[in-house]
């Protein structure tokens, strides 16, 4: 299933953080770096799930500590 339009949008919006993070969210999904580097560049797209995971994994790296 493809991502929503609000995931894909949130998922642009948060490129960065990703990118940072890469190896970390990569291991959370259970995919290569190198594939979630691609989905950045617009080289594929995650599913709906592995979306929200990502935005997920966001969330907690972001809070207040």
């Amino acid at each position: 299933m493809k991502p929503t339009e609000q995931q894909y949008a949130a998922l642009g919006n948060y490129r960065d953080i990703i990118t940072q993070n890469a190896s970390k969210i990569a291991a959370a999904l259970g995919v290569s770096a190198e594939t979630l580097l691609r989905w950045t560049e617009g080289k594929g797209e995650p599913t709906s799930e592995q979306a929200e995971t990502i935005l997920e994994f966001i969330k907690q790296e972001n809070k207040p500590a």
